[in-house]
């Protein structure tokens, strides 16, 4: 199965009742334009999207009326912080920014994959990172691509 657009969002449609197929992809591939990989059923599916478009979870890439292939991002380390003020998340931003890796807010959360040292960092400078298992989704779009 090869898939060139995406439908929608599981948000926007009524999957009632419908067979739901996954396929499970890390946050860092939501931007990539070409990959095959495999659905939970078995199904072969290739992704080909013309322009740049990324991914996310619960983005619907097949539907008909008996079945429903859907985008689950999968569970990955992360580094959660909560800042207090904003001028502690204009901080935190500003030492992540510097590092130049995605950021993902999560309501009043901040998240970014988790790294060791930037859990040190985050720590020396009293911002309490947590690490956590969580789904990275949200991401803040950054100019430069990841492909």
């Amino acid at each position: 199965m090869i898939i060139e657009e995406k439908i929608g969002n599981e948000k926007e449609y009524d999957l009632k009742g419908k067979e739901i197929d996954f396929i499970d992809i890390e946050w860092y591939e939501v931007n990539k334009k070409i990959f095959k990989t495999q659905s939970r059923n078995g199904k072969e599916v290739g992704i080909r999207f013309s322009e740049h478009k990324h991914l996310t979870q619960g983005d619907i890439l097949y539907l008909d009326e008996k079945e429903a292939l859907l985008v689950n991002i999968k569970e990955s380390k992360a580094i959660a912080v909560e800042p207090k003020t904003m001028e502690e998340m204009g901080k935190l931003c500003f030492e992540i920014g510097n590092k130049h890796v995605p950021v993902f807010i999560h309501g009043s959360r901040v998240e970014v994959a988790y790294d060791e040292p930037l859990m040190k960092l985050l720590e020396q400078k009293g911002f309490e990172p947590k690490k956590v298992t969580t789904k990275l989704i949200n991401g803040l779009e950054s100019h430069h691509h990841h492909e």
